[in-house]
């Protein structure tokens, strides 16, 4: 078998990365609410390990995750496809239990008579309140969108139809998807539960909200021309800035709303947004986790994995008012793999509102993987399906930057993958190098640094003559596993 050599890399691109804005706050807000303010220049965000907790799976999860604690202090949390499902664990990330359907699809004729998933739940004293994505007419993924609320008395075991809380103003059109849906719910902690949809027409993020007291039916106002003005049945609503996602969570620490959208600059990248007023949003400069802007919903066929339907929870108690230490839920589907192979995805995120002044703001972690069957070493910032049963865990290996650093020449390096006859070889490449070998990109890695920095150690990468595997490594003899090819960069140490 040829072996993967590529010429030493000893610079990068550098991409000047700007505080970007998704809309520009009123003066009137930073001055009311800028105590309260975060310094966004001066937050770090390091990205966990991720674990497969479900699939593959022909239909979980195909919206949003949310959890709530029982009363006994285990945790249930609640997929859907079509209809949802309820699966419990241990503690908030060990949501490994087998999925029971809890709510089926409406009857005929009504409202989510093709689809009612679950995107959000609250307890309201002993009920627990849930906010129901519905589809109506046509099949799951088509037919008209709208929000209902239903309740619970049994922990979330069986429901209660209250009735829908937000329509938008479009008609159902058979073979299309309209109306507004697919809406994520926080608790502001100002007295309002707050709504944010995707509304179909023009592919704009809304917000509605209504009191915590009362939060049925009639009660729910769309944000519309700077007020909250409109019904939520019917109403119009002005839609936020491009990039605004439909995720939300407060975090407790500075009490701002936080959000998932579009990364700025085109990255492609998942962005994480914040707002003191629940309607204008600030963009970290750099992506939450790095992601190729051509990946598509055109399956099966892509080269790139597909990542959806984010949600963000604590780490402790499940729910998305958020500490320092959070969750990030989403689907994963593989490269080149069909929908009917879905994956739930947790991973950690630590968050602290100070950082070093030279220390970059976000990484994430790059992990070593080994199945011994396919005598496959796997270095990589992704999910694996199998962990911790086909694949092992055998080393992590530092953080990798989710941008390229604005004043230091840095690399980006892509995760790559190539099948010679039976045997699968991952690799570890920079950019624009594994097509020269016949290997296939299938997802931006992250970058690291050209030279030495402050807090960085050596990547290398390595192959195995036993197994015919490459992998990366941060010790010059790759941890006695193989022998060195070249000198990636440097990634962080922490």
């Amino acid at each position: 078998m040829k072996r993967f050599a590529y010429p030493i890399v000893l610079f990068g691109c550098l991409l000047v990365m700007s505080l970007a804005s998704a809309f520009a706050q009123t003066s009137d807000t930073k001055n009311a609410q800028s105590s309260a303010a975060p310094c966004i220049e001066c937050i770090r965000i390091r990205v966990g390990l991720p674990r497969v907790v479900q699939g593959p799976s022909p239909g979980i999860p195909d919206n949003p995750f949310t959890e709530i604690q029982l009363r006994n202090g285990r945790f249930r949390g609640f997929s859907a496809s079509g209809t949802t499902y309820a699966i419990d664990g241990a503690t908030p990330s060990d949501m490994t239990g087998t999925p029971v359907q809890v709510i089926p699809k409406g009857p005929a004729g009504e409202y989510g008579d093709s689809c009612q998933a679950l995107s959000h739940v609250e307890w309201s004293g002993n009920t627990l309140l849930g906010w129901v994505h519905a589809e109506t007419g046509d099949r799951p993924g088509q037919g008209l969108w709208s929000m209902s609320l239903v309740s619970s008395e049994d922990e979330g075991r069986s429901w209660q139809r209250l009735g829908q809380i937000i329509t938008g103003t479009d008609q159902w059109t058979q073979g299309k998807v309209t109306g507004e849906g697919d809406c994520t719910v926080v608790d502001g902690e100002d007295g309002y539960y707050y709504a944010y949809c995707l509304r179909r027409r023009g592919n704009a993020t809304i917000v509605a909200r209504a009191p915590v007291k009362s939060p049925g039916p009639g009660n729910w106002k769309k944000y519309f021309n700077g007020s909250w003005s409109q019904p939520g049945l019917g109403g119009d609503s002005t839609p936020l800035a491009k990039g605004v996602g439909n995720t939300v969570a407060r975090w407790t620490t500075t009490g701002e709303i936080v959000n998932l959208g579009a990364a700025p600059n085109g990255s492609g990248g998942l962005g994480l947004l914040f707002s003191q007023d629940h309607v204008n949003f600030t963009a970290l400069s750099q992506p939450l986790i790095a992601r190729d802007p051509g990946s598509h919903w055109h399956r099966p066929g892509d080269p790139h994995e597909l990542l959806a339907y984010w949600s963000l929870i604590d780490a402790k108690t499940g729910q998305n008012q958020l500490s320092d230490h959070w969750l990030l839920s989403y689907l994963d589907i593989q490269p080149n793999e069909a929908f009917r192979k879905r994956y739930l995805v947790f991973r950690p995120v630590e968050i602290s509102r100070s950082r070093q002044p030279d220390e970059p703001p976000v990484a994430v972690l790059l992990a070593r993987w080994y199945n011994a069957k396919l005598h496959d070493h796997w270095s990589t910032i992704a999910a694996v399906p199998g962990n911790y049963s086909d694949y092992k865990l055998q080393a992590q290996s530092g953080y990798l930057m989710t941008a390229a650093d604005p004043k230091r020449p840095s690399v980006e390096l892509v995760e790559c993958a190539s099948q010679q006859g039976q045997h699968l070889d991952h690799i570890l490449a920079p950019k624009g190098e594994c097509e020269n070998h016949g290997y296939q990109d299938q997802r931006i890695a992250g970058w690291v640094f050209s030279t030495p920095q402050p807090g960085t150690q050596a990547l290398y990468s390595c192959y195995s003559n036993s197994d015919k595997s490459h992998f990366a490594a941060n010790s010059e003899d790759c941890d006695h596993l193989g022998k060195k090819e070249i000198l990636l960069g440097y990634d962080l140490k922490e």
